[in-house]
């Protein structure tokens, strides 16, 4: 089977191509799948990987939820 030959080897290998199918799949929020893939998606992620995702999670969402700023010209 020609797919064996592109199967990952390692955790770390199928931890990132499962994080890159995950970033390229229709629909998938990208940032968020960023997060999950820094912090969550490792073969041996820090003891705080979660309290760090959801950091992150948060960060995203306040900058989301921020109004965009819009720039008052002088003129």
């Amino acid at each position: 089977m020609d797919d064996e030959a592109k199967l990952p080897e390692t955790p770390d290998e199928f931890l990132d191509a499962l994080g890159e199918r995950l970033v390229a799949k229709e629909g998938v929020d990208k940032d968020l799948a960023g997060v999950l893939m820094t912090h969550i998606l490792k073969a041996t992620p820090a003891q705080n990987a979660v309290a760090q995702a959801k950091d992150a999670i948060l960060k995203l969402a306040s900058e989301r939820a921020a109004p965009p700023k819009v720039e008052v010209v002088n003129g």
